[in-house]
């Protein structure tokens, strides 16, 4: 499965729908990784394990930035979200380089990237059409 930014995720803030683009590309090349792990071999994979999480990190980071600025009302429930939705990042990043690419980690990770579907479906359309109105 390869993952997309189609029109029901777009926000309509462009720096918000331009990293859900990278991220959902950075999702896609750990997933490659996965598939093609023995001619890319376990380098690759964690370079795109590494990015993935540095990119989230990054991502997140932006889109609350923007949402302090303009004193959005769902901030808390935001970052409250953000801030789980890395820690479980992590610990099933974290499994992979002791357990190798497995289909248990491949499915934990498209589990994971569902939640932030539905986020990006949720709060993040109604975070841009908030923006929307403030620029």
């Amino acid at each position: 499965m390869r993952y997309e930014v189609t029109p029901d995720l777009i926000t309509g803030y462009d720096m918000i729908d331009r990293e859900h683009r990278q991220l959902f590309d950075a999702v896609n090349q750990l997933l490659d990784s996965f598939s093609d792990s023995k001619k890319t071999g376990k380098d690759q994979m964690d370079r795109a394990a590494t990015f993935l999480t540095n990119y989230v990190d990054k991502h997140f980071g932006h889109e609350e930035d923007v949402q302090k600025k303009y004193e959005w009302r769902e901030y808390e429930t935001h970052h409250k979200f953000h801030e789980e939705y890395k820690r479980q990042l992590k610990e099933i990043l974290n499994r992979i380089p002791s357990e190798g690419p497995s289909i248990q980690n491949m499915s934990e990770i498209n589990v994971h990237v569902v939640r932030l579907i539905t986020h990006i479906r949720t709060m993040d359309k109604r975070l841009g059409a908030f923006l929307q109105t403030k620029e």
